[in-house]
């Protein structure tokens, strides 16, 4: 997924940042692209519609994957989970984050080992249908710059300033959501979170 991101931003010239990455948020599994830009040269509308269709593409490219050149991107995972650790703090890092999500899979990279052996392009297929499908959840946030393509045009703003120990944080202001994107927009975290049911805490130990 990464190289395909890759290729087809590069394409269209989006960026020099592009990556993809896999979420795991208290144990509820998610991915993201991320993408930075020029507001000199592209908006962020713009960006989020080439990111949907990068989805697209994906999509096309994953069902005309052979099962040899699906086989053959399994092995090479697998053969990144075998490589030792090139220094201790790797180890250290890999254990405590099992301690501090009190999980204690210690032999996690094992199991993934197992579990990749018998993994089959259908099992990735049907997964990534399930996060396109009609009940998908996507948050697409947009950081905005100044520059030609951004219009910089007036707007109103809604201002968040927090206090910390350390201090008040720097001030955010909140756009509304572009027209050529339908979609709601979040003008107040707090009151949008509030909203949402709270999901219990899912540990991954299989």
């Amino acid at each position: 997924m990464t190289c395909a991101c890759g290729m087809l931003f590069f394409s269209f010239d989006l960026s020099y940042h592009v990556y993809p990455s896999t979420r795991n948020t208290s144990g509820i599994l998610g991915f993201s692209v991320t993408v930075t830009t020029q507001a000199t040269k592209y908006n962020t509308e713009f960006v989020d519609k080439k990111i949907e269709e990068f989805f697209v593409h994906f999509e096309e490219k994953l069902r005309k994957l052979t099962e040899d050149e699906f086989s053959a991107q399994v092995s090479a995972l697998i053969k990144l989970k075998q490589t030792d650790d090139a220094h201790l703090g790797e180890e250290v890092d890999r254990n405590w984050n099992e301690v501090l999500t009190q999980q204690y899979v210690f032999d996690r990279l094992a199991r993934e080992i197992v579990a990749l052996k018998s993994f089959r392009k259908s099992h990735l297929l049907d997964w990534f249908l399930g996060f396109r499908g009609k009940n998908k959840r996507v948050l697409s946030t947009h950081v905005v710059g100044y520059g030609k393509q951004e219009g910089n045009t007036d707007f109103s703003r809604t201002y968040s300033v927090q206090g910390t120990f350390f201090g008040k944080t720097a001030e955010l202001t909140f756009l509304p959501s572009s027209p050529l994107l339908n979609l709601p927009s979040v003008m107040d975290i707090r009151a949008f979170t509030s909203t949402l049911n709270v999901l219990p805490y899912h540990k991954i130990l299989k």
